[in-house]
């Protein structure tokens, strides 16, 4: 006898099944099993099988529901999965939470490339299978309420992934995997064994909550300020200890040539992307861009960090829009909001020589706003149109103050003068923090981007964006394949450009030999090469 929700699901040939409850129990006890028509419906993209302690395991058939994208299997006694559960290629969401599950097949989510939310708390898990660099669309993994001690390591190619929720588990160590995954947003691991939170969560830019309450800590301060439940603090107390470390690191002693050379074998067996960074004076079309610092910009936004992107690959499809959007999460999250730091990236191939910083009247400043069309207008023009557009939205929300979407515009509203960078043209450029001009717009042609960092913080401020900036074109995959080496992922080429005074002294080099010291951030998953000069 078919089950009247099953028969009615097949009668009208409708998507969604849902069993559940006292209901589902009562079914389950006279058959002692699930009604095999359910896995005839494979038109299904929605079934739930939910609440019935009765269930123990499910049927190999699953594998015919080839079109869901949706299966709720929670709260039901699951001990363990078919492993034909590996075939359900369209699934985007799993939900397996409240069973007892204690194993999962290893190439369980191999081909589940789809799968974007996974829930496998309050289980039995001792261990966790790896998932593939092709799960890229993944972006909630709950394990919380297990048995687990450690995890696999993570594929960097998780770009997606937001939210981890590791808690009640049994790790005495935080998985370091998860230091490589800087799309992270939610970190999740209270009550556990850690006795130490590794200070380099801190370089993950777009983590908004971390917990790690119900730990045996040994920094008892740490300890205070997440009991707190103090976000901010904590993630400052761990950025302050990232830095001391790195200074420690950086004053050590000095490796023997052995010492390099074996460093060096071991880089060429790890590392998966390069850098090659080229040096200011080179020959022709290669040679470095120069950046003239005139006294008025000083009182407005005094700070310019620049470099030349090379060997960038744009063209492959998606690829532009992965650059414009991890400059716009950068914008948001590191730079906060544009209020900090604001990043402008231009294509080097429509700007002419080299450029000049400067403050001027923003009714003198012609400029063409990229993604305003072609009509070149004031800045001061620009600003304003700006600004009532913010204060329109502020109103259609009422609001007492700006968005922090806007808050950006406040640093001009008393300002004389608005900061530039032009062309050796005289083409505006840039016009900071507000926008860049649709004149060096970006393409997928582009292959060389000039790279601009402005701040009226400080210097170390555009060093922190510019590094982070650097670091998410790598873990983007936007440099491009070597066809000679085979041993690199990707091959990123970094020109250096200078930043000089109006008298033409030297106030900046970017990179410099002391910039981009990332050994202990990589772990070797990056090999810097920095090329002498060529004549």
């Amino acid at each position: 006898m078919v089950w009247p929700e099953v028969e009615q699901v097949a009668l009208h040939r409708r998507y969604e099944l849902v069993l559940s409850g006292e209901k589902l129990r009562k079914y389950y006890e006279e058959k002692q099993a699930l009604d095999e028509t359910i896995w005839t419906l494979t038109q299904l993209n929605f079934l739930e099988i939910s609440q019935c302690s009765l269930i123990e395991y499910l049927s190999k058939d699953i594998e015919k529901l080839v079109h869901l994208s949706t299966l709720t299997l929670t709260s039901n006694k699951l001990i363990e999965l078919p492993n034909e559960m590996k075939h359900l290629t369209n699934l985007r969401h799993l939900n397996l939470s409240n069973n007892q599950i204690e194993h999962l097949n290893d190439d369980l989510f191999e081909k589940l490339i789809q799968l974007e939310t996974l829930n496998l708390s309050q289980n039995r898990l001792e261990n966790f299978p790896k998932f593939s660099p092709e799960n890229q669309k993944l972006a909630v993994v709950n394990l919380s309420h297990n048995q687990l001690e450690h995890l696999p390591d993570f594929p960097i190619e998780l770009e997606n992934l937001s939210s981890i929720d590791l808690s009640s588990n049994r790790f005495q160590e935080f998985p370091e995997t998860l230091l490589q995954l800087h799309s992270l947003k939610t970190i999740l691991i209270e009550s556990n064994q850690l006795k130490e939170i590794p200070s380099q969560l801190s370089q993950l830019h777009k983590l908004k909550e971390l917990r790690f309450k119900s730990n045996p800590l040994k920094d008892n301060r740490l300890k205070k300020l997440m009991e707190q439940d103090k976000i901010k603090p904590v993630l400052e107390y761990l950025a302050k200890q990232w830095n001391e470390q790195q200074k420690s690191s950086s004053t050590t002693a000095k490796p023997t040539s052995q010492q390099k050379q074996q460093q060096g074998k071991q880089a060429e067996q790890i590392v998966q992307d390069k850098i090659e960074i080229l040096h200011f004076d080179q020959s022709e079309d290669l040679k470095g861009r120069q950046i003239t610092l005139l006294p008025r910009v000083i009182n407005v936004r005094p700070h310019i960090l620049c470099c030349i992107l090379r060997n960038i690959d744009l063209v492959t499809p998606g690829n532009l829009k992965k650059f414009l959007n991890l400059q716009n999460d950068l914008h948001d999250d590191i730079c906060q909001k544009r209020t900090l730091a604001t990043i402008g990236t231009h294509d080097l191939s429509l700007i002419s020589g080299n450029l000049v910083y400067d403050a001027r009247n923003p009714d003198e400043i012609g400029i063409v706003p990229l993604g305003k069309g072609p009509k070149l207008v004031s800045a001061r023009d620009f600003y304003d149109q700006l600004c009532r557009d913010a204060e329109h939205e502020r109103k259609l929300k009422k609001r007492n103050q700006l968005s922090g979407l806007h808050k950006y515009l406040t640093l001009l509203e008393d300002q004389t003068e608005f900061p530039c960078l032009s062309d050796q043209d005289r083409y505006v450029i840039s016009l900071p923090p507000l926008t860049n001009s649709e004149r060096s717009k970006l393409s997928p042609t582009s292959e060389s981007i000039f790279v601009e960092i402005t701040s009226n913080h400080s210097m170390d401020t555009c060093r922190r964006v510019m590094d982070a900036f650097l670091r998410q074109v790598l873990q983007n995959g936007l440099g491009k394949k070597s066809e000679q080496d085979n041993q690199y992922r990707q091959i990123l080429v970094l020109q250096q450009t200078r930043v000089v005074d109006e008298k033409g002294q030297l106030k900046t080099t970017f990179p410099s030999r002391t910039d981009l010291d990332w050994n202990e951030i990589s772990q070797g998953t990056i090999f810097i090469e920095r090329l002498t000069n060529e004549k």
